[in-house]
């Protein structure tokens, strides 16, 4: 081999492709361990109203110090990731010095009866709150679909001036809306949109004035609706079905 000025060049070449490796790891060792390289800035970005500053401080300072190629970026964004609040999260370098933070919030639409809040894509949270929210009791798994309900009732609702308080979603998947000003709606387990859009039709010329002793209105007829009153004194529409106080008329077709 030593006669062999070809075979020569080849280990030449070799060795210094090698020698380059060992000083391009040795340089990456020396930047990875290096003082010199801080992070000094954290932007975090995105609209925060509920996730408490300490909190997004404490992850920072426990996962993003020192060398900005030593930061645990992936810690920090599983710690983000598990605040209360946070639904989505990124965290990436900004060399020579930055890391960003991208936090997206849960937006909390309801209650859940047994313990906790429903975000805006149905999913079930724990975080502390004083806010006032509507209360969803409904099977585990149904957040999503009461949700969807909750925005469609709501859009029907609002230009009557009526919110919805309670949303019950039962296990035989029949629906009754409890409004703010304590009358419940009873839709049952179909066509539940268009029979609430009935009873916003119905609102204004027969119910609203009534509304005070109105309990519960029944909604899962074919052809009317049924009412049941606080009292007795009140006496229900005549070309209605109806309930009063003491008892009540069920219908074949009710659904």
């Amino acid at each position: 081999m030593w006669d062999n000025a070809g075979a020569l060049k080849r280990v030449t070449r070799w060795l210094m492709i090698l020698v380059v490796l060992i000083l391009l790891g040795a340089l990456a060792v020396w930047v990875y361990n290096s003082p010199y390289f801080p992070v000094k800035q954290v932007k975090i970005e995105g609209e925060i109203q509920r996730t408490g500053g300490k909190q997004l401080q404490a992850v920072a300072q426990k996962y993003i110090r020192g060398n900005i190629f030593r930061a645990d970026l992936n810690g920090a964004q599983e710690a983000f990731a598990k605040l209360p609040w946070v639904d989505k999260v990124t965290v990436r370098r900004r060399l020579p010095d930055t890391v960003e933070i991208d936090l997206v919030e849960r937006i909390p639409v309801a209650r859940w009866k047994e313990a906790g809040l429903i975000d805006s894509n149905g999913n079930l949270f724990n975080a502390a709150t004083d806010e006032k929210f509507p209360v969803f009791s409904g099977e585990p798994g149904t957040g999503k679909i009461m949700v969807k309900h909750f925005n469609e009732f709501s859009a029907i609702l609002k230009p009557l001036g009526l919110a919805v308080a309670e949303l019950e979603y039962s296990p035989r998947s029949a629906w009754t809306v409890g409004l703010d000003n304590g009358i419940s709606v009873r839709l049952g387990r179909e066509n539940e949109t268009k029979r609430l859009q009935r009873f916003a039709e119905m609102w204004p010329g027969i119910l609203q004035a009534q509304q005070g002793n109105l309990a519960y209105v029944d909604m899962r007829y074919r052809d009317g609706f049924a009412v049941r009153y606080h009292d007795k004194q009140q006496e229900p529409q005549a070309d209605t079905p109806s309930e009063n106080s003491a008892s009540g008329v069920e219908a074949q077709n009710r659904q």
